[in-house]
C-alpha cells in the first residue's frame, strides 16, 4: 500500500547539502550486527569526545534530551530507558531525581559499560537494574517485579531499528505501554522520516543518498519512476547512515501516521512531535533551556556557534511525546 510521507509541519532549510554520488550496496541490517556495530564503538571518554568533529552536534542533541526529561519527569519516578545504550542520559536522570530505572538494550557490551558508569556516579540516589536483550523480539514484562509500574518510558535515537517490520514495531510498543501507568509518558528522539524522503527527492535522477562532509544517507531499495523517487514502505524501509565519529549502520524510516497510529493501538496519545529545527526555535525561547544550551555549549560561551554542516545533520531528527491513557 503506498503512503505519503510529505505530512511533515515543517519547512526546512537545507544549507550546503550535497549529494552522495557512492555506488548502491547491500548492507546487513541483521539486528545482531546492529549491536556489534554499537558494542565495538569504543567508549572514548570526554576529553575524546570534545576532539570530536561532531561535538557541537553532540551537545545540542544532549540538550533535547535534557529538555524533553525536563518537561516530562518528575523526581521520585520509575524510568524505563529503552535502548540506552553506553548511559548517555545517566547523568539527566540523576538530575531528575528519579526513584529507580530499568536499562534495557541489545548491545551487551555497551550496556555494561552503561553498568559501570552507573556504579561510579557521584549523585547515585536512583536504584537501577540493567536488561541485555533485544527490545524489538523480547517482553520487558517477565523479567521486572510484577509491581514496577513506570512513570516515563524514554526512547533516544533508538526506536527507528523497530520499524525493520511491524512485528517489531508492535512488541516494541507492548514494552512501551504494558507497564506504562496511566498519564505517564513516552518521550524519545528518532530520525524524521519526512525530511529524509523530501531530502532525497530534492536529488537528481539517478542519485539515492544525501549529505554533506559529515553526515550521509543512502537507500538501496527505492528507484526513480516517472521523475518521482518511489518505494518508501511503512515498515522495512531500510537506508544506510553514517555520521562521523558516531553511526555507520542501516537504519529504517518510520512512517510518522503508521507509527501514530499502531501507538493508539497500545493506548498512547500524542502531545507533541517537533523537528530538531523547529524544537529548537521554540524551546531556546524559555529562559532555563536557553541558559542550559548555553552552558553545555552549544551557543555563546567560549567555543563557536554549530557549524553549517551539523546544524543541517540536527535536522534529520525530530522529538516527541506520548501520553499513556
Amino acid at each position: 500500500m503506498k503512503r505519503n510521507y510529505d505530512d511533515s509541519n515543517s519547512t526546512l532549510s537545507h544549507a550546503n547539502s550535497s549529494s552522495n554520488k557512492a555506488p548502491r550496496h547491500q548492507y546487513d541490517a541483521n539486528p545482531a550486527s546492529v549491536a556489534q556495530h554499537y558494542n565495538d564503538r569504543p567508549d572514548v571518554g570526554v576529553v575524546k569526545r570534545k576532539e570530536s568533529r561532531i561535538i557541537r552536534l553532540r551537545s545540542f542533541n544532549n540538550w533535547v534530551k535534557s529538555v524533553l526529561i525536563h518537561r516530562y519527569v518528575r523526581p521520585r519516578q520509575n524510568v524505563f530507558d529503552m535502548g540506552c545504550g553506553k548511559g548517555g542520559d545517566l547523568i539527566k536522570w540523576a538530575k531528575a531525581r528519579i526513584q529507580h530505572l530499568v536499562a534495557a538494550d541489545i548491545a551487551n557490551v555497551s550496556l555494561e559499560q552503561m553498568r559501570k558508569r552507573y556504579e561510579t556516579l557521584r549523585d547515585r540516589t536512583f536504584s537501577a537494574e540493567f536488561h541485555a536483550m533485544d527490545c524489538y523480539s523480547e517482553l520487558i514484562a517477565p523479567k521486572l517485579d510484577r509491581n514496577m509500574r513506570f512513570d516515563t518510558v524514554s526512547m533516544q535515537f533508538c526506536l527507528h531499528y523497530a520499524f525493520e517490520n511491524e512485528h517489531k514495531a508492535r512488541i516494541m510498543l507492548q514494552n512501551v505501554s504494558s507497564q506504562l501507568r496511566s498519564g505517564g509518558y513516552f518521550i524519545g528522539t528518532m530520525p524524521d522520516a519526512n525530511w529524509i524522503v523530501k531530502r532525497v527527492r530534492e536529488e537528481p535522477v539517478g542519485s539515492f543518498g544525501f549529505g554533506n562532509s559529515i553526515y550521509s544517507i543512502t537507500f538501496d531499495d527505492i528507484k526513480d519512476q516517472d521523475g518521482t523517487k518511489t518505494g518508501f514502505t511503512p515498515f522495512g524501509c531500510k537506508y544506510m547512515f553514517h555520521l562521523v565519529d558516531a553511526v555507520d549502520c542501516p537504519e529504517y524510516l518510520v512512517h510518522w501516521r503508521t507509527f501514530e497510529n499502531l501507538a493508539a493501538e497500545y493506548g498512547l496519545k500524542l502531545k507533541f512531535k517537533e523537528n530538531f529545527h523547529d524544537f529548537y526555535a521554540s524551546a531556546s525561547k524559555e529562559e532555563e533551556h536557553a541558559r542550559l544550551l548555553n552552558r553545555i555549549g552549544v551557543i555563546g560561551g567560549q567555543a563557536p556557534e554549530m557549524t553549517e554542516e551539523e546544524w543541517e545533520a540536527a535536522g534529520i531528527y525530530l522529538a516527541f511525546a506520548f501520553e499513556k491513557r
